[in-house]
C-alpha cells in the first residue's frame, strides 16, 4: 500500500505548489555596477550601461517594446530630425502618458543636474516658499555648481528654489536638503518618491544630481518626474523666472551683496513655441543631459536626453526639433505608456490628502509594500521545509503501519 501513501503526499504537495509557483517580487531599483576605482563617482560614462525596465512583481515597465536598447518608432511615422545625439531620450505626451517615441528607454544612466526635478517634486510639498533658512557651512560650501549662497545668511525657500532651478546651484540643493531634514534624510525621500511614482529604474544618492557610483536613472524614469513636475504650479513657477535675485547678506559684521540669477533655460523659454519648462544638467560621467517641457493646442509634450552633446547644436535645438516631430504625429500614436505605480499584492497604496501631493502623483506606501519592491515577500521556505518534512514523516508512519499489520492491526494498538 506503499502507492496510497505516496499518492497522499504527492496531493499535498500538489495542492501547495500553485501557491508559491509564481515568480518572485523583481528587486527595484535593480543592483548597480561595481565600481571600478576608489573615487568617490565615476570619471567618464560607463561604456555598457545597465538596462532597467522590469518593476517590483516582474512585468515590463511601460509595455513590451520599451524594452529594446534601441529606437522605439510608431508605424509609418515620418524621419527622426537628423541631429539627435542623446544614448537615451523619451518623447511623451505627459498628459495621456502616451510614449511617442524613444531610444533605450530603461537604460539607466547617470542623471546629472535633471535630478534637481525628483528633488524638487520631493521637496515642495515639506517647504512654505516663504520658510527661512539658515545655511550651513557644508551647504555653503557643496561640491559642484554654485550660487553662492554664504555660511550663516538667511534665504527663504523661495530664493533657494530659485537658485536651485535657475542656475542650478548644488549649494541651493545642499540647503534644501538641509532644510527638509537633513542630506540622508531627503536623498530617502527622493528614492521613496521615486517608487512612488513608479520610477523602478532610479537610485538616489545625491540631492544635487552628482555622480555617484550607483546613482542611475532612466530616460523612462525622468518623464514620471517631468510628468510630476509639470503639474506642480510652484515648479512651474520657479522654473519659468527668467531672472532673480539672492538677497544680500550680513553675517557676523561680514556684508555680502546681492546675487543676480539668470535662467539657463531661456533660450529655450523664450524661443520654442509653448515652451512649459526647461532644464539642463552636466557631469563628467553624465555628459550632457536635458529635460524640457512645451504646451501647444492644449497637449503638453516632454523631452528627457541623457548622455547628449551639445552639438551639432544646443540641446535645447535638438529637443526643439523633435517637440515639433512630436506634434505632427496624429493623436494616439504611441509606442508604450508611463504606467501607473505597481502595489505589491497584499498591500495598499493611499494617496495624501494635500492638494500639491495630489498633482504630482506621488503616493504613500506602508513598509510591506516598500520591502516586497525591494525584493522581500518572498515565499516562507522555512514553513515550506517543515511542511514538507511532516507529510513525509507521516506518509513513513502511515506506511509502516499498511506493512506491519494493515489497518486492523493499527486499530488494535
Amino acid at each position: 500500500m506503499r502507492w496510497q501513501c505516496a499518492a497522499v503526499t504527492a496531493a499535498v504537495l500538489t495542492v501547495a505548489a500553485p501557491a508559491y509557483a509564481q515568480p518572485s517580487p523583481h528587486r527595484v531599483p535593480p543592483p548597480a555596477p561595481k565600481p571600478t576605482a576608489s573615487a568617490n563617482s565615476p570619471a567618464a560614462p560607463d561604456p555598457h550601461p545597465p538596462a532597467g525596465g522590469i518593476g517590483p512583481q516582474g512585468e515590463l515597465v511601460g509595455g513590451a517594446r520599451l524594452r529594446s536598447r534601441g529606437l522605439v518608432l510608431p508605424a509609418r511615422a515620418k524621419a527622426l530630425p537628423a541631429n539627435l545625439t542623446a544614448s537615451a531620450w523619451v518623447l511623451a505626451d505627459l498628459d495621456s502618458g502616451d510614449i511617442l517615441a524613444a531610444r533605450d528607454p530603461h537604460g539607466r544612466y547617470q542623471p546629472a543636474s535633471i535630478l534637481k526635478t525628483l528633488t524638487s517634486v520631493s521637496l515642495l510639498p515639506l517647504l512654505p516658499g516663504k520658510r527661512v533658512v539658515t545655511v550651513s557651512q557644508d551647504a555653503a560650501n557643496a561640491e559642484g555648481s554654485a550660487v553662492g549662497i554664504v555660511a550663516g545668511g538667511r534665504y527663504t525657500v523661495d530664493d533657494l528654489f530659485d537658485g536651485l532651478l535657475l542656475m542650478s546651484g548644488n549649494d541651493t540643493a545642499a540647503a534644501l536638503a538641509e532644510a527638509a531634514g537633513g542630506v540622508k534624510h531627503t536623498v530617502a525621500l527622493m528614492n521613496q518618491t521615486a517608487l512612488n511614482l513608479g520610477a523602478y529604474d532610479t537610485f538616489v544618492q545625491t540631492p544635487s544630481g552628482l555622480d555617484g557610483w550607483q546613482q542611475l536613472t532612466s530616460a523612462y524614469d525622468m518623464t514620471l518626474f517631468l510628468r510630476a513636475a509639470v503639474n506642480m504650479p510652484r515648479f512651474v513657477a520657479y522654473d519659468r523666472t527668467p531672472t532673480a535675485l539672492l538677497p544680500a547678506q550680513n553675517v557676523a559684521g561680514h556684508k555680502y551683496g546681492t546675487v543676480w540669477l539668470g535662467n539657463q533655460g531661456q533660450q529655450f523659454l523664450t524661443t520654442v513655441p509653448g515652451a512649459l519648462v526647461s532644464k539642463i544638467g552636466f557631469t563628467d560621467a553624465a555628459q550632457h543631459t536635458y529635460l524640457c517641457a512645451a504646451s501647444r493646442g492644449g497637449r503638453r509634450l516632454g523631452v528627457i536626453f541623457l548622455r547628449a552633446q551639445k552639438y551639432p547644436i544646443d540641446q535645447w535645438q535638438q529637443a526643439a526639433e523633435l517637440l515639433d516631430w512630436g506634434y505632427a504625429l496624429p493623436r494616439g500614436m504611441s509606442v508604450g505608456q508611463l504606467d501607473a505605480p505597481a502595489a505589491p499584492p497584499g498591500s495598499s497604496i493611499t494617496t495624501t490628502s494635500a492638494a500639491s501631493a495630489a498633482r504630482s502623483a506621488p503616493s504613500k506606501t506602508n513598509a510591506a509594500a516598500v520591502a516586497a519592491r525591494h525584493g522581500g515577500g518572498s515565499p516562507p521556505w522555512g514553513l515550506i521545509a517543515v511542511l514538507i518534512v511532516a507529510v513525509g514523516a507521516g506518509a513513513l508512519w502511515l506506511s509502516g503501519r499498511w506493512i506491519t499489520g494493515g489497518p486492523g492491526a493499527g486499530a488494535g494498538r
